[in-house]
């Protein structure tokens, strides 16, 4: 896939929907991923997401991918299809927390079992709420993996929705 890396601030923008005036190199697809840096709590030389660029530049993010290493390069280069996938839900955004509410809705009314640390016993929890709850967990344990965190505040604020 067409690939190009941007600033981190950039891409963090476009993940929460907010209007960006990149001025991209080509149109239809393409993977976005973050340059090289050093500033603290943003990812460095990740691939972050899949976007379509129209003819006149307008941008459409169409998924996030797993978190993988994309050493910058500058300008358009090729990534490998087989390295990409895509996410399911954008955990920047809106279904993220609805995701969330749907376990904390659950945990509330929930009145069966426990286990040994208190929580509910994953197997008694619904698959359209376990399922995505662990994709989240999975998707920010690899993300923080790329995230400028030298004294590991930005780690210790990611709290799995499962343990």
């Amino acid at each position: 896939m067409q690939t190009i890396s941007i600033s981190a601030e950039q891409l963090i923008s476009i993940l929460i929907g907010q209007h960006t005036t990149i001025q991209f190199p080509a149109t239809g697809l393409l993977l976005l991923a973050t340059e090289k840096h050093q500033t603290n709590h943003l990812p460095s030389e990740m691939a972050g997401c899949i976007v379509y660029v129209d003819e006149k530049n307008n941008l459409t993010l169409v998924s996030l991918v797993h978190p993988f290493k994309i050493p910058e390069q500058k300008g358009l280069f090729t990534t490998d299809d087989a390295k990409i996938h895509r996410e399911p839900y954008n955990w920047f955004g809106p279904q993220a927390l609805i995701i969330e509410k749907k376990l904390a809705d659950f945990s509330k009314l929930y009145d069966g079992p426990l286990s040994k640390n208190g929580g509910i016993p994953q197997a008694l929890i619904p698959d359209e709420i376990l399922k995505p709850g662990l994709l989240s967990d999975l998707y920010w344990q690899e993300y923080v993996q790329y995230v400028i965190d030298p004294d590991g505040t930005f780690k210790q604020q990611i709290k799995p929705l499962f343990n």
